[in-house]
């Protein structure tokens, strides 16, 4: 990427020099992020109110909030033949074309059960193509310009779900969910049609002989061996292993409450979901010029923080108005953890992306999955006010945990 970028002319696009090829990408992205609007509204904030509206029971609702985490257990074995590749993009393209498909199963069998079919195969796709995108967007854009530039799609995309969420909600309360997971598959498959333009700079062969021969069998001894060797990564995957912990143990817990306990309906969740979109649109835009300009810790730490206040706020208030302000911090806490923690292992691991992000997303695969399952089938005897204290408890002890280890000024961190 760097020999491109010196040899290719740069012109000036929204105050950043970038070459012609950097530009059409970002282009494309933008495109196919905004496309993307529409499944990433029904498929992360609708599918468990429609499969509760459906009939699933509470043991239903934790498998479906486990989900994501389950399909991202097997990461580090696919970070692996990632690397191996040296191509990506295939790993991104495929498995999401194919997921995106699968909510058509939902939208012809309205059935517990099958949402949650749909939702497990779906992110065990994803987990193919979550390190893959990490590999894929340090070669898409370069680092001095890559916070910037992610944060900008997804803001432009943000705005584009804040009156998504309400048109969805309006017409799923009218005419049911089925139309709006239909339409949701074929927009997703549009965008990553669309995606599959993107153009990557031909990659030299590098160290690819030398790491091939060094790296185990077994994917998670090269893995632990990074970590060991790098306290800051320890560091942070232990505070993010609890604080992520207790997001996920109270992930079914605001689908309960909002669905059984205060009987939202659809609509008034997606008036939840604009103040949802609304921080996570102000944050992209503001986490990403943080990103590339100041200390990295800094957003990360307000990243952390938010998933302590949210179960803290359902638990201890339990309202409409909480469910309101939750949603914000939640949408500036997944706005962080999405851009925040790819820029965070970009700057302490370049050139092995995928294997460190293949780890993390291990990680969360594991907690993430213990977490809902746990608190779904114990919401039937434990008080849900109990289950969001602990959780909430889990969130500050991550918080905790990581401003102790990361305020020492570490040099890899620092901007670019």
């Amino acid at each position: 990427m760097k020999s491109e970028s010196k040899a290719s002319p740069r012109f000036m696009k929204f105050g950043m020099p970038m070459t012609e090829n950097v530009w059409r990408n970002a282009r494309i992205d933008l495109g196919a992020s905004c496309l993307f609007s529409l499944f990433n509204v029904v498929m992360n904030q609708f599918y468990i109110a429609f499969a509760i509206q459906q009939g699933a029971s509470r043991f239903e609702i934790g498998l479906l909030a486990a989900a994501p985490a389950i399909g991202l257990l097997f990461s580090p074995f696919w970070a692996t033949l990632i690397e191996r590749a040296n191509n990506p993009k295939p790993f991104v393209m495929i498995p999401n074309a194919v997921g995106r498909m699968l909510l058509l199963l939902p939208a012809i069998f309205a059935y517990p059960s099958v949402y949650v079919v749909a939702a497990l195969l779906f992110q065990l796709l994803m987990g193919i193509q979550s390190p893959a995108y990490a590999a894929l967007i340090s070669q898409m854009y370069p680092s001095d310009l890559r916070g910037r530039l992610m944060g900008y799609v997804r803001v432009a995309m943000g705005g584009i779900m804040i009156p998504l969420a309400l048109l969805v909600g309006s017409w799923s309360d009218a005419f049911g969910p089925s139309g709006p997971l239909i339409a949701a598959s074929v927009i997703g498959l549009l965008s990553i049609g669309l995606f599959n333009k993107i153009k990557l700079p031909i990659q030299e062969p590098k160290q690819t002989p030398i790491v091939l021969q060094k790296t185990s069998r077994f994917p998670l001894k090269e893995q632990w061996k990074l970590v060991k060797e790098n306290r800051t990564l320890g560091v942070f995957l232990a505070a993010t292993t609890f604080a992520g912990f207790g997001n996920m143990l109270a992930n079914p817990l605001y689908q309960i409450i909002q669905v059984k306990v205060l009987e939202l309906s659809n609509i008034e969740i997606g008036f939840a979901r604009v103040a949802y979109y609304t921080a996570l649109l102000l944050t992209f835009l503001i986490a990403g010029w943080m990103i590339d300009r100041i200390h990295i810790k800094y957003t990360l730490l307000c990243g952390i923080a938010a998933y302590a206040i949210v179960p803290m706020l359902y638990g201890l208030w339990g309202t409409y108005a909480a469910v309101i302000t939750g949603n914000a911090i939640q949408g500036i806490g997944e706005a962080i953890w999405d851009i925040g923690i790819l820029a965070f292992v970009f700057r302490l691991a370049p050139g092995r992306e995928a294997m460190v992000f293949g780890l993390h997303l291990m990680l969360f695969g594991v907690r993430g999955s213990i977490g809902p399952i746990l608190s779904g089938t114990l919401s039937n005897s434990v008080s849900l006010t109990v289950l969001l204290v602990i959780a909430s408890i889990c969130g500050w002890i991550g918080t905790l945990l990581f401003v102790s280890g990361n305020w020492k000024r570490n040099p890899l961190l620092r901007r670019g």
